[in-house]
């Protein structure tokens, strides 16, 4: 062992090993030695940085978090900072672990190694991307950027002064000039050199050699590019560094094996550290170290202390004197202040003590010395109302002067005002000048996938003399998804809201979390959809969705004035509202607190606490804006306060109202305000800067085939002869073959957006930041929340110069395709769209009205609901009357699952103009009577009148065919049992839910006009059941005369006994059928069908003039008999 006076080493010893208290998963990444101070920096894969004190018993001095998901690789400290390099961020830091600044940009991707060049504020970085960045840390920019050679990866970066050099895994050493990155010079080693060492004129790399794998490490000399002698090792160095003394010495840190596993005891693996000078091999000092899995090494700059680190989380120290220090002229350490201690005592006349060195106790009760909350409140010097002076006279403001450089080229000079980047802007109509107008909107061609489809024709079939009603839709649904049919104007809108909020885990927990007796509420209708939505997925037909939109209008929505728009506003406030106030724990709210300021006296008033479930922009001046800065202004800016009295000057004056931030909520919905007067044109001035895509794409969605209603299939299919010439189309379209063209030829290049599709909310004393980081792929800012766009809600227009906006589509962000990124729907048509189409808007037919962003990981589990069966017995009878229901009274009664029950309703016909645009009359259906009875027939389960709400007028009570008059259904004249249409959708629900089995004749009929939705296996249809294929409909009086020898409906309809006799017709139909006599019955019952002429005497409402073939197309089907 070599003794003090050596050129080679000290007596090295193990001073002792510490713990940074991370698990054996969570190994030492990194190890770097203060160049200024007495200070060790640990860096952990946790992503934790600490900083011990070797010289006082290595105590911690400070720790940060640098990321939350990536490892620490490099440690770089300065004088005052400590800089730290993660996969995609280099971090400043204080070195008391306060955050002073990170950079991160799209080049940094899979970072791992970094170089502080000395003397300068310039970092290099690198890694496994194939680029070498160069950042100005003074200057907080990226300086140069420089690909490096065959696209090699820089794992490690070195630096000897003159001269950069960056290693790869495969042996190869690049050397390239430090001030322009250039390309100078490589070294190949053989295959398997791990890493490279170098002083400034030497370098080593290290690895394996020859067939043999005998270990080694070689020298090369820089001065004259001569591989020198190597020197053997008994082991694999691990780590190997220069350490600049007298003479070229070298620390060789080795370890014996390579283990596979992490869970082998740490002893299999003996380790040692190895010094010897390059000069003289064999002079050299050697010594083990008990460890594990080597994954860290550094020494001091004064040599005194060498490093190690393992994955076990555990660091070794070795000395090699009595008293070591790192630096031989380290700064001094700044320290807390220790806390000052009260003097044990002093002179009772001693004027240097203040009464606050005197201790007193701790005492949770008030003191007798307490000064009143009142007096100790911060209290800002008022401001003096301005005082009106009478005999003062001022002088207004009259025109602004012309600019006398309007024709020249100067016309721009100190005009107008500045468009700085990242600034809202605002200005007057008086600081526009004319070429800063909104230019003229050029027609535009709108993609066959958002537009509206015309109602089908009706086409005359002269063979026949008849209507070919059959009908045909653009339907696209491959993907499976539930789509709505949008009867009225009413339901075009409010279905795309529908969507929305049932891709929204939080909103649809809150949806079928609900149910009450309230008549139109809003959230009760929506649960009755999305318990509906389960059976109906990818069916071509569609749910309706009538209740909903009745009781959208009867909450206040007027479709009368404002066209799309405005009812669009209107639905996504109305809609939300009532959805929020469901939300008892205000899961979906952002929580604020109201400052109030008076505009007289600028006098701040008392605080109040708020939230807001919908963020809704505003516009106002703002001339150029990004959508994050408007998301800023509305979650900072609250609704007008109105005028109030204020507290200071007592007097009623205008508040200002700002809301500091106390929580975000998880799900942030933005509500466009599509009714603003500045909507369009603030968002088409955007839309100029800011979006952009690629020429070669704009014809790509005008490449969609022709749907089934836009051509018609040739008789004759693929056999066709004069298929160039013919105007019909042959054999199927391939639609997922068409549709996967939209996802293949986007191209990725030349896009931009003004919708971010993430975006990123930093949160600090009641101010939130939001940030763009769509293009940012690995953003690592541990106290940031990540929002990501998972929904949108668009108006479509016709692509003309008049802006005429015609219906709403929406997208979502779900798919269970793979490939797919957006899901569109428009109406029937379901598709799949590409990200950047999905979110690409054009100011002349496409704009969006809702948006919704989710924070990142959120998932909330489907938490719903059942409706009590108590609700079935929630009667209230609204009629002037003292009838009692006969419905059943206990819940005995109540049918189980799977047992039959007797369905029929009654109905009359009605017209409103609250469901269409500007106030358009539409007739429809209204249930007037509904009965159930038990299976047996002898039991009524409920037998209801419906009131009549004051909006509708009554066409006709089709009195002949459903036995009502005006006076049953009038609250006043009444004597029957009349309740609500709720009260009947209730009793219905709690029915389907118990699994009940409804038997009747066209039920379909009577769920559609209840507009309930049953699924197939609880519907047993008369009508379906007692008829021959291709071959008209019958109706129930003509089957119970025929089958049951009975005559029913000789006067006028009663339902309850429609009800009861669809059970016995079943019950026969069942008994003919086990006989297997049912063909030839039903032939003989067609046999004795009236010729060219229907029974008039039935209901023109009892079965419909459409059917469904088992193929699922729709057919047309004669009139009833």
């Amino acid at each position: 062992m070599a003794n003090v006076n050596t050129n080679q080493v000290n007596e090295w010893r193990f001073t002792g090993s510490l713990n940074i208290q991370t698990s054996r998963d969570h190994p030492v990444s990194c190890l770097k030695f203060d160049s200024h101070e007495e200070i060790l920096w640990v860096g952990s894969t946790t992503g934790r940085v600490s900083a011990l004190l070797p010289t006082n018993q290595f105590s911690r001095y400070s720790a940060f978090i640098a990321s939350q998901n990536s490892p620490v690789h490099a440690l770089e400290p300065t004088e005052n900072v400590i800089f730290s390099l993660t996969n995609t961020t280099l971090r400043a830091s204080s070195k008391q672990g306060v955050p002073l600044a990170n950079y991160t940009s799209h080049s940094m991707t899979n970072l791992s190694a970094m170089c502080h060049l000395p003397g300068s504020s310039t970092f290099l970085m690198g890694g496994y991307q194939c680029k070498l960045i160069q950042y100005d840390f003074s200057k907080e920019k990226e300086i140069r950027t420089s690909d490096l050679v065959d696209k090699e990866i820089a794992f490690m970066i070195k630096y000897n002064g003159s001269n950069i050099f960056t290693a790869d895994k495969d042996g190869k050493v690049v050397l390239l000039l430090s001030w322009s990155l250039k390309f100078l010079s490589f070294f190949r080693f053989i295959l398997g050199t791990q890493k490279t060492l170098k002083n400034s004129n030497t370098l080593m790399p290290f690895g394996r050699r020859g067939q043999n794998n005998d270990k080694f490490i070689k020298v090369f000399d820089l001065r004259m590019y001569k591989v020198l002698k190597p020197m053997s090792s008994l082991l694999n160095p691990r780590f190997a560094r220069f350490m600049p003394s007298y003479c070229e010495r070298v620390c060789s840190v080795y370890q014996a094996g390579h283990p596979q596993s992490l869970s082998l005891p740490w002893n299999l693996y003996p380790a040692g550290i190895r010094m010897f000078d390059t000069d003289s091999d064999g002079n050299s000092v050697e010594f083990p170290v008990d460890t594990s899995l080597l994954t860290a090494f550094d020494y001091s700059s004064s040599r005194n202390f060498i490093a190690l680190g393992n994955h076990s989380g555990i660091i070794n120290l070795f000395a090699d004197r009595d008293h070591p220090s790192i630096n031989e002229n380290s700064k001094e350490t700044i320290f807390a202040a220790p806390p000052v201690q009260p003097p044990l005592s002093f002179a009772i006349d001693d004027t240097s003590q203040t009464f606050g060195s005197i201790p007193i106790g701790f005492s949770p009760e008030p003191l007798l010395s307490d000064w009143p909350i009142e007096c100790t409140a911060i209290v800002h010097r008022r401001r003096k109302p301005p005082t009106e002076q009478t005999n003062v006279k001022s002088i207004h403001y009259a025109v602004q002067i012309k600019n006398p450089r309007v024709n020249t080229k100067l016309k721009r000079h100190n005009i107008v005002p500045y468009f700085l980047e990242d600034t809202v802007i605002e200005s007057t109509e008086e600081q526009k000048t004319t070429d800063e107008r909104p230019q003229a909107i050029v027609k535009t061609k709108v993609s066959k996938l958002y537009k509206k489809r015309p109602p089908p024709p009706i086409q005359i079939n002269r063979r026949a003399n008849n209507i070919d009603e059959t009908l045909e839709t653009y339907t696209w649904n491959v993907i499976r998804h539930v789509t709505m049919q949008s009867t009225f104007s009413m339901n075009l809108v409010a279905n795309s809201v529908v969507q929305v909020l049932y891709s929204i885990s939080s909103l649809r927990n809150i949806i079928i979390r609900h149910i009450c007796t309230k008549n139109s509420c809003i959230t009760c209708e929506l649960h009755f959809l999305f318990t509906a939505f389960s059976s109906k997925i990818g069916q071509t037909t569609g749910i309706t969705t009538t209740n909903l939109a009745w009781a959208l209008a009867r909450n206040g929505i007027s479709l009368k004035t404002g066209g799309l728009l405005s009812a669009m506003n209107q639905i996504i406030k109305t809609t939300l509202n009532d959805v929020a106030d469901k939300d008892l724990a205000t899961t979906i709210s952002s929580k604020f607190d109201r400052h109030f300021c008076c505009v007289r006296c600028r006098g701040l008033q008392t605080i109040e606490q708020d939230s807001d479930h919908l963020l809704t922009l505003r516009y106002g001046s703002i001339h150029q804006a990004s959508l994050c800065q408007l998301i800023e202004k509305a979650l900072h800016l609250g609704p007008e306060s109105g005028e109030r009295e204020c507290e200071d000057c007592k007097q009623m004056s205008r508040m200002e109202c700002k809301r500091k931030i106390r929580e975000l909520s998880p799900v942030l919905l933005i509500n466009t305000n599509p009714s603003a007067d500045e909507f369009v044109d603030f968002w088409r001035r955007q839309l100029t800067v800011f979006e952009r895509r690629p020429v070669s794409q704009n014809a790509i969605l005008g490449n969609v085939p022709p749907s089934p209603s836009e051509k018609k299939i040739c008789r004759y299919g693929i056999d066709c002869r004069h298929k160039k010439t013919c105007k019909y189309i042959h054999g199927c379209i391939d639609w997922s073959s068409e549709q996967q063209k939209l996802l293949d030829e986007v191209d990725m290049d030349g896009w931009n957006h003004y919708i971010p599709s993430r975006i990123a909310a930093q949160l600090c004393e009641g101010i939130v930041r939001i940030s763009d980081i769509s293009d940012v792929p690995g953003y690592d800012e541990p106290n940031a929340i990540i929002y990501e766009l998972e929904a949108m809600v668009h108006v479509i227009g016709n692509g003309e110069p008049s802006a005429n906006w015609t219906h709403p589509v929406t997208l979502l962000k779900e798919s269970p395709v793979a490939s797919t990124a957006w899901t569109l729907i428009n109406e029937q048509l379901v598709s799949r769209l590409h990200d950047h189409e999905a979110r690409h808007v054009d100011a002349r037919w496409k704009l969006p009205a809702l948006l919704s962003y989710k924070q990142k990981g959120l998932e909330a589990k489907m938490n719903g609901q059942d409706i009590p069966d108590e609700l079935f017995f929630a009667e209230e009878n609204v009629a002037n009357n003292e009838t009692v229901s006969v419905a059943i009274k206990s819940m005995d009664e109540l049918p189980k699952k799977e047992e039959l029950v007797g369905l029929d309703a009654e109905f009359i016909k009605i017209k409103t103009d609250l469901l269409e645009f500007n106030g358009k009359f539409v007739q429809m259906r209204a249930v007037g009577r509904a009965s159930c009875v038990d299976a047996a027939g002898e039991k009524i389960i409920f037998d209801d009148y419906v009131q009549l709400d004051d909006d509708v007028e009554v066409v006709d009570y089709l009195t002949k065919f459903s036995g009502i008059v005006a006076a049953d259904l009038s609250s006043t004249s009444s004597d029957k049992y009349l309740t609500t249409h709720k009260r009947l959708l209730l009793r219905m629900h709690v029915m389907i839910q118990r699994g009940v089995i409804f038997v009747g004749h066209a039920l379909h009929n009577d769920f559609s006009v209840l507009n309930v939705h049953v699924t197939e296996p609880q519907i047993i249809d008369t009508v379906v059941l007692l008829r021959l294929e291709t071959q008209r409909m019958l109706s129930l009086q003509f089957l119970v005369k025929e089958i049951l020898g009975e005559i029913i409906q000789s006067a006028e309809h009663d339902s309850v006994v429609d009800a009861r006799y669809a059970l016995k017709l079943y019950r026969r139909y069942m008994q003919i059928n086990d006989q297997g006599t049912l063909g030839s019955e039903m032939r003989r019952i067609y046999a004795n069908l009236p010729c060219n002429s229907p029974n008039h005497t039935a209901s023109p409402l009892v079965v419909s003039t459409f059917s469904k073939t088992p193929d699922g197309t729709t057919e047309a089907a004669p009139k009833s008999i």
